[in-house]
């Protein structure tokens, strides 16, 4: 139950989890069950309402995109390659069962962008939809366009194989598949098995990952912790906004 367990300690607040913890400690084993049970199944129902509220904001943005499909204002237009790219980003960062999600994302954009275009949750979910709908070879192509522009803004140059990977993640040549939910527990519990003080860490936690090297596990650890940081920036600039409409 681990799985439900971390889901718990994600989603409730402070108060609630100080709360179970009590009765955990207090009660006999099967009470304690039964309560931990019980707030798993009240959490589950909570995201599968924000699933189905989501996709009914979806619907509801691809009408309203097909009603405006001839006219179009900021948030139906001017998507560049980065903007693509950044909201690809933006929906793996955000999963489905983030609070507020679509307003998270368009939030998230709004920060990364260089645009300048402000883009709104109905904005985000008409184009992520969209998106959904391209074949493999057309997002490969988003995906490959907004590297290339990467490497001809920063002046990347080819590295040679035998490089040694920087400590500042400078190296390109990284793995570009996506990690899957195997690949990041086994890299959780390498980060845990083997701390900062470690010789060798990441030669090590890369033996850890079957199938990644030791520059694409210092990679998604910057991008984890970066992610990190964006999320709690977003989330909290929603719940500024929130607390000013009440």
């Amino acid at each position: 139950m681990m799985e439900e367990v971390e889901k718990l300690c994600d989603r409730l607040e402070l108060a609630s989890l100080q709360c179970l913890n009590e009765t955990l400690t207090s009660c006999t084993k099967e009470v304690g069950k039964a309560a931990l049970e019980k707030q798993i199944e009240e959490i589950n129902e909570q995201i599968r309402k924000e699933k189905e509220e989501a996709e009914a904001h979806m619907r509801q943005a691809s009408k309203n995109t097909e009603k405006s499909a001839g006219g179009g204002g900021n948030g139906s237009k001017n998507w560049s390659e980065d903007d693509l790219q950044l909201l690809i980003k933006a929906v793996n960062l955000f999963p489905a069962g983030t609070n507020s999600r679509w307003e998270v994302i368009a939030n998230y954009m709004n920060i990364h962008s260089s645009s300048g275009v402000k883009r709104t949750a109905k904005d985000v979910i008409g184009k992520a939809k969209s998106l959904q709908k391209l074949d493999p070879h057309q997002k490969d192509d988003i995906n490959k366009k907004a590297f290339d522009k990467f490497k001809k803004e920063h002046g990347v140059v080819p590295q040679a194989d035998n490089a040694a990977p920087s400590e500042r993640f400078e190296g390109p040549y990284t793995d570009f598949t996506p990690w899957t939910t195997e690949e990041q527990k086994l890299l959780e519990q390498a980060l845990k098995t083997y701390p900062v003080n470690t010789p060798e860490r990441w030669e090590k936690i890369a033996e850890a990952v079957p199938g990644r090297t030791k520059k694409d596990c210092m990679k998604r650890y910057k991008e984890l912790v970066e992610m990190v940081k964006a999320k709690k920036a977003a989330q909290e600039q929603v719940l500024n906004a929130s607390r000013a409409k009440k």
